[in-house]
């Protein structure tokens, strides 16, 4: 189980996470998702404890979360310049020992003998997410893993999170792409103004979109049938 108690982080005078007390079962696959603004890239840095929160603790089964149990797929990742695909994945220890790069290369495309600055924007996404899966980690943080991918690729990235639940991994997913999160997630949980305000199950998935968009609809009845 991971235990969040009490999760405060600001910056400056601005307080991003407010106050954040929740309980996540291991091996489940977790949505967040929020409008922009929300915190969600936030909170996802303060559990990979890339930021250091101001108050609070962040807890599996007991003990405090270290990176070392962590893979954490950024929203945009570096690369250094002039270097391959190969290059790369070079940087990442090896610890799963399942990882097969022939077959997830050829399966996904990836010309890793090639400079990454010729690569789409979609390829990039590809070979962040290859240098994550080498890595044998109980959590796995995919913060809007979804942008910039065809449709193809989408369905892979599906397809790898259900893996990696069959694998006994935990898995959360931060997207403002709805629909794949309906497919691969056990619970969507909302976040708003730095705080969970509410949890869906998937009975409850149907309810998503009103709950993030309710005040925007309201708005939009007033602004833009006068405006257009």
């Amino acid at each position: 189980m991971i235990n969040i108690q009490n999760l405060t982080f600001s910056f400056s005078d601005h307080k991003v996470l407010n106050d954040i007390t929740i309980d996540f079962q291991s091996n489940q696959v977790y949505g967040i998702v929020g409008l922009n603004g929300a915190g969600k890239t936030t909170f996802f840095n303060v559990l990979s404890t890339t930021l250091k929160a101001q108050t609070g603790t962040i807890k599996r089964n007991g003990k405090p979360v270290t990176n070392k149990e962590i893979a954490y797929l950024e929203t945009v990742n570096y690369f250094y310049s002039r270097i391959t695909g190969n290059e790369y994945l070079k940087i990442f220890k090896q610890s799963n020992p399942g990882f097969n790069l022939i077959s997830l290369q050829e399966f996904m495309k990836l010309p890793l003998d090639d400079l990454i600055e010729t690569y789409s924007t979609g390829m990039k996404k590809k070979l962040a997410l290859l240098g994550v899966l080498k890595q044998d980690k109980q959590l796995f943080l995919l913060d809007e893993p979804f942008n910039d991918l065809d449709l193809e690729t989408n369905k892979i990235l599906e397809l790898i999170i259900t893996t990696l639940k069959e694998k006994g991994k935990t898995v959360f997913v931060s997207s403002h792409i709805i629909d794949p999160l309906l497919k691969v997630c056990d619970q969507i949980h909302y976040l708003d103004n730095g705080k969970f305000a509410k949890s869906f199950d998937k009975d409850n998935f149907h309810h998503i979109e009103d709950e993030l968009f309710k005040k925007l609809k309201a708005e939009a009845k007033t602004i833009i049938s006068h405006s257009i």
